[in-house]
């Protein structure tokens, strides 16, 4: 239980650090080649997607040390751990050339098999 909760915070913390890299190219200038459209687009989708994984991880951290007296949290942990699985192999598929999506990938695999695998007792 203490690796899920381990590896939850670090899934959480790695949203934080997407959300942060989203600003750094902001700054640099280096996206004032695209369009508006597709400028806004890309930040959108990128804080979202480093949210998606603060929220997840936030939850899953919370959520799996409430799950010994509260079992019918478990469908929801479970929904979580899929949808991180989703979010580490589209990283993955994605950005194959990219490390931090590797990060992504592997820490959202090993979540979903401790959570999967989880024992409720």
């Amino acid at each position: 239980m203490k690796a899920t909760r381990l590896i939850s915070v670090l899934v959480a913390l790695m949203g934080l650090v997407h959300i942060a890299a989203t600003f750094s190219p902001l700054i640099g200038g280096k996206l004032a080649v695209l369009d508006e459209g597709t400028y806004k687009a890309m930040i959108y989708m990128s804080l979202m997607c480093g949210l998606l994984l603060v929220t997840l991880g936030g939850y899953a951290w919370w959520a799996i040390k409430k799950v010994a007296c509260c079992p019918q949290l478990r469908p929801t942990i479970l929904a979580t751990a899929v949808l991180l699985l989703i979010d580490g192999a589209l990283a993955v598929t994605c950005m194959p050339h990219n490390p931090f999506a590797l990060t992504i990938g592997i820490l959202c695999v090993i979540e979903f098999l401790l959570i999967f695998f989880m024992k409720t007792k």
